[in-house]
């Protein structure tokens, strides 16, 4: 038998029951723009390129945002009966009111592009402009997030990087260091001579540092010390590892220091009481050969070569630094000894 329904009450109940439907299929894209995104995240991380990173949440962002237009034009044309067509030619003079009230969108927007297109950074660099420093964790369509290394983020407009400079630490090939090595004025020329070229050996030698380009020199006479410089460059994926190295070196060049036979220098202060009879200066150098320097230049070389010699990066390169949870095992054998473990 067929039910008798009033009009008015047929066509809300239909309305009612469309909108219904409108509303599951759209929720259904909806979560279908997360799978999605799963699936372009998965393919992003076997990517070497970091430009894949950045577009996949600008993608997820523009299909939501689309979804959302055409399902709310949708259900007004359907659902609620309303012409969009006259909308749609109002767009133009709306969009022209819209634009001039949202330059900064706009901006932000074509900064969002340059960003993308003339990629002066990509996710995870490390970046200083305006003076904010930090590490890039998104960019969108409005801002670009920034981790500072106090972990607080900091959402800077796009339209701010269009002009700005941007100094890209993440891009380096090579990280620099400069320092100055101290030591004791009573250091004979032969000393200084085979510990500046030893230091040049574990340079040549060591894992991560740049070999076509550094400076080991004897630089100055300190106020209390004779200061040698240490000019080198590490290629390292990471700061972490960049301070790693720096130890390994540092740490063989104590070594050495300690099988030539010289000390480091503090500050410290030598008072002369002057006397009116005193003895005649002795000179306590001998004059160099034709083969002295090369001499102190082999025996710094070998001291060197003997230092690293059997070092276990010798056989297999470290890789980037891993940060581990603790507590750390430590395997002892009966008396309560460490056990050195010789594959770790």
């Amino acid at each position: 038998a067929n039910i008798y329904r009033e009009p008015k009450l047929a066509e809300f109940t239909d309305n009612i029951v469309l909108f219904l439907l409108i509303l599951a299929v759209a929720w259904l894209m909806f979560n279908l723009v997360d799978v999605i995104d799963a699936a372009l995240r998965r393919v992003s991380e076997k990517t070497d390129t970091k430009l894949d990173d950045q577009l996949v949440p600008l993608v997820r962002k523009s299909l939501r945002i689309f979804l959302v237009v055409v399902f709310t034009l949708f259900v007004a044309q359907n659902v609620f009966g309303l012409d969009i067509t006259g909308w749609l030619a109002g767009l133009g003079i709306a969009g022209l009111a819209v634009s001039l009230a949202a330059q900064d969108s706009v901006k932000n927007l074509f900064g969002s592009l340059t960003v993308l297109f003339d990629k002066p950074f990509t996710l995870g660099d490390w970046i200083v402009t305006e003076g904010i420093e930090g590490t890039v964790e998104e960019v969108g369509f409005r801002s670009t997030r920034i981790r500072t290394f106090y972990n607080s983020l900091i959402t800077l407009p796009n339209a701010n990087l269009i002009n700005a400079a941007v100094d890209n630490f993440g891009r380096r090939k090579y990280r620099r260091w400069k320092t100055y090595i101290s030591v004791q004025y009573d250091t004979t020329p032969e000393q200084l001579i085979a510990f500046t070229e030893g230091i040049r050996e574990l340079v040549r030698t060591h894992p991560y540092t740049r070999k076509d380009y550094f400076q080991v020199w004897c630089h100055e006479f300190g106020p209390s010390s004779l200061n040698i410089l240490l000019y080198v460059f590490h290629q390292v994926p990471d700061w972490s590892t960049e301070l790693r190295e720096r130890e390994r070196l540092f740490i063989d060049i104590v070594r050495l220091a300690d099988k030539l036979g010289i000390q480091f220098a503090f500050p410290t202060q030598t008072i002369h009481l002057y006397q009116e009879e005193h003895k005649p200066y002795q000179s306590r150098l001998e004059s160099p050969q034709s083969m002295t320097e090369r001499r102190a230049m082999v025996n710094g070389i070998r001291a060197a070569q003997e230092i690293i010699k059997d070092q276990p990066w010798r056989n297999s390169p470290p890789g980037p630094v891993e940060f581990r949870q603790g507590p750390t095992d430590l395997k002892l054998d009966e008396h309560g000894n460490p056990v050195i473990d010789k594959e770790s």
